[in-house]
């Protein structure tokens, strides 16, 4: 194994240590990871995450996701954000899943538009965005799926309610794609250097 290779993935694990400690501080510091208001919060965990996914490839973005699901589960646990959130959070199907398929779907589209096809802060753009969306969606799908009283299969139900939440993870959404674009695009560029040097 040359110098190189070893190095290359001893950066690899420096970074996934940076990444997941940076992730379990921002989960736990209030105001850092979740921006509550109301009844829900913001998040801003998917950016981390996405960002190693970009860097190291889909395989370690479903790691950091993996992350960012078991604090998000501990965290409902232990100091929810908002009364609600504990309750919804603890669902591994809501909290878990959709956290490693952002990492995986973050990697993987990343390689895909970055085939030589748009420019390469084009193609972070549309991945943080697409990445965050997909995050959102499964999110929403969960809490339908599992606290809405037409669907009658929860032990917990929302009713009525369960539109408002649907309608202000939506709205939250649209701020958390934003904020990931304007972020994700110069970490990654200024990070991605950094490895094409090692």
């Amino acid at each position: 194994m040359s110098n190189k290779t070893n190095t290359q993935k001893t950066l690899i694990m420096a970074q996934i240590g940076v990444l997941s400690a940076l992730i379990t501080v921002m989960t736990f510091v209030p105001y850092v990871g979740y921006i509550s208001y109301g009844g829900l919060s913001i998040t801003l965990l998917h950016i981390p995450v996405i960002i190693g996914a970009i860097v190291m490839g889909p395989k370690w973005g479903s790691v950091l996701g993996g992350v960012w699901g078991v604090t998000c589960i501990l965290k409902a646990v232990l100091a929810p954000p908002t009364p609600l959130e504990g309750i919804i959070f603890r669902n591994p199907i809501i909290a878990l899943i959709p956290r490693i398929l952002v990492g995986l779907v973050a990697g993987l589209l990343f390689k895909y538009f970055n085939k030589g096809l748009i420019n390469t802060s084009i193609s972070l753009g549309f991945t943080a965005a697409f990445a965050t969306a997909v995050n959102t969606a499964l999110v929403m799908g969960g809490i339908y799926l599992f606290y809405s009283e037409e669907v009658g299969i929860s032990t917990i139900s929302f009713g009525g309610l369960t539109k408002f939440i649907l309608a202000a993870f939506g709205m939250n959404a649209v701020l958390e794609i934003i904020i990931c674009i304007i972020l994700t695009i110069p970490i990654c560029n200024a990070l991605r250097k950094i490895k094409t040097k090692v």
